[in-house]
């Protein structure tokens, strides 16, 4: 770490391999919490290049767990949140409302951040638990026509946006 620090102090970009590299390492607890502070703090006060945010998004996709729905066409419904503005959670009630209307969807969510709640409270508050297992997923969809995950713990592997090599983020 100390040496990205230092690059980044001397206001260098990152590569693409080391910005993988830091973000894996972050999500394997490499890094003490000065460390970690050290380098949140410098690297929020300066732009983002593509290549950090591809090495970024290289991470995250190595990093979740794959969801694959062989091939069924979901529809991957996820609302922003965040908006600091009471808003209701319409991206969850969508989703019944596709799923009912005869469509395949996968609901993401997570818990509120800057709300009151995200749509992982809404469901946990009702009684719904979260499972990464792929045959309990597609006995789900299978059965209701909707799933639902727990945002950081999935991806889809399907053909979202036409894509159907699991990059869709």
């Amino acid at each position: 770490m100390k040496d990205i620090l230092n690059q980044l102090f001397d206001h260098q970009k990152l590569t693409k391999d080391q910005a993988k590299e830091v973000l894996i390492n972050i999500s394997q607890s490499k890094y003490n919490p000065s460390q970690l502070a050290a380098f949140i703090s410098v690297y929020l006060m300066r732009n983002i290049s593509v290549d950090e945010l591809s090495g970024f998004r290289d991470a995250l996709l190595d990093l979740c767990v794959k969801v694959d729905f062989n091939d069924l066409p979901i529809v991957d419904l996820c609302g922003t949140g965040g908006d600091n503005k009471n808003t209701f959670n319409i991206s969850t009630l969508s989703s019944f409302v596709v799923a009912g209307a005869g469509y395949h969807v996968a609901k993401r969510g997570n818990y509120g951040v800057s709300s009151v709640s995200g749509s992982s409270n809404v469901l946990e508050h009702f009684g719904f638990k979260f499972t990464n297992d792929n045959g309990t997923l597609m006995r789900q969809m299978d059965a209701t026509n909707i799933c639902f995950l727990h945002a950081p713990s999935s991806t889809l592997l399907s053909n979202l946006s036409g894509r159907s090599d699991g990059n869709w983020a």
